[in-house]
């Protein structure tokens, strides 16, 4: 018999968000403005914050790279899997560092202690349902946990 604590499976499947595209854009500008006010030759870091500009909008924005999360489902038993744009799915685990706040929620998952993933969902990027039950679980359930339930080691 099934527990009644037992939850289904949270499938998070983000769209694009105007919210993440303005707050990279938003960065990266107020970045080039801070270096153009330096001395000298300090316009060149121009480059590395153009470069990074690119990466976060291709990556993180519109979902473009092979390597960017397509979907992340949470099972009931506390494992997460998530789906690449490549088509590939990993079995991860959710990092300690996740952020949870009312605006954005950050899910930073790894795998083994090498690989990490950060997936930033704003609040228009799920349905706002989706998101309650989201921020709602990861509340009670808390962030960090083995799929067994016991602490990371």
């Amino acid at each position: 018999m099934a527990s009644h604590r037992e939850q289904p499976p949270l499938l998070i499947q983000p769209r694009f968000s105007r919210r993440l595209a303005a707050f990279v854009a938003l960065t990266h500008l107020l970045t080039a403005a801070a270096i153009l006010a330096l001395p000298g030759t300090a316009w060149l870091l121009l480059i590395p914050v153009g470069l990074s500009l690119t990466y976060q909008f291709y990556v993180r924005v519109l979902g473009r790279a092979p390597w960017s999360i397509r979907a992340a489902t949470w099972q009931a038993d506390g494992t997460w899997t998530i789906a690449l744009r490549s088509g590939t799915e990993t079995e991860v685990r959710l990092a300690p560092s996740t952020f949870v706040s009312v605006p954005l929620v950050v899910l930073n998952l790894r795998r083994g202690h090498v690989r990490r993933w950060a997936l930033p969902l704003f609040a228009d990027a799920l349905d706002p349902e989706q998101l309650r039950r989201l921020r709602q679980r990861l509340r009670i359930e808390g962030t960090g946990r083995e799929p067994d339930g016991a602490p990371p080691a």
